[in-house]
């Protein structure tokens, strides 16, 4: 009896310790699932927050080359933000899906690492991650030079909400900032619901073409770039596509 009472403990103590607030630190999403080694529904970009509910079977994984150990986890969909695949026509229960906890990292050190990186750029020291948001962090190949830069959502000392990108070269960095009283949109605050990595040769077109197939739509219409765009917007009117190109800041809504 005494065994089993702590079989029992063991099992309800490995649940509660997988249970809390982690995020995506995959560069290129987390695929999230309908059950275990189920149907895929899509992906949550990184930097997303998730809400792991229950930890389940354990799982080992080769990425480049590299083996992952991890296990399947339950998560609330309804807390994260999923890109729904294409391909992926059936319902599903948001509040019971399935992701792979390798690419997660629980919030307080997922926080930690980015205000690292931060402190090491003295022009952001008066700056403090936005966490109250979803999401906050995202990486990327946002200035076309082939490395992974980082952009934050900060709040600024005049209480702005701002989007730092910090474009990391192979020797040094530089920094280029949205938001503010100077942001070449006209976005003083960067408080979308949606914001997220665009990847690579990803097609993407004005708001106004929406209602039409993609094959409807002309191809001067259609921008693909070589590398990432970001994308922001309130859920209703206001944001868009947002990429460097002629050393500026362009923005297709």
């Amino acid at each position: 009896m005494k065994n089993k009472l702590l079989v029992l403990f063991m099992s309800i103590g490995t649940m509660l310790s997988a249970q809390g607030i982690y995020h995506v630190n995959a560069v290129e999403g987390l695929t999230v699932r309908t059950k275990i080694s189920g149907q895929k529904i899509g992906k949550i970009p990184y930097g997303y927050q998730v809400k792991v509910i229950e930890k389940s079977d354990p799982l080992v994984i080769k990425d480049d080359g590299k083996s992952i150990s991890g296990n399947w986890v339950k998560i609330d969909g309804k807390s994260t933000q999923i890109i729904i695949d294409p391909s992926f026509t059936e319902s599903y229960d948001p509040k019971g899906v399935y992701v792979f906890d390798g690419y997660l990292t629980e919030q307080s050190q997922f926080i930690k690492q980015a205000e690292s990186k931060i402190a090491k750029h003295p022009a952001l020291k008066d700056y403090y991650l936005a966490t109250s948001y979803k999401v906050f962090a995202l990486k990327g190949d946002f200035f076309a030079d082939g490395v992974q830069d980082d952009v934050f959502r900060l709040i600024s000392p005049e209480g702005n909400v701002r989007v730092m990108a910090i474009n990391n070269k192979k020797v040094g960095s530089d920094i280029y900032g949205l938001g503010g009283p100077k942001d070449p949109f006209g976005f003083t605050d960067y408080d979308f619901d949606y914001f997220y990595r665009v990847p690579a040769k990803t097609p993407f077109w004005s708001a106004e073409f929406n209602t039409k197939p993609m094959n409807q739509i002309s191809k001067n219409d259609i921008k693909t770039l070589g590398y990432d765009a970001i994308y922001i917007h309130d859920g209703k009117w206001k944001g868009g596509y947002i990429y460097r190109m002629n050393k500026k800041w362009n923005l297709l809504k």
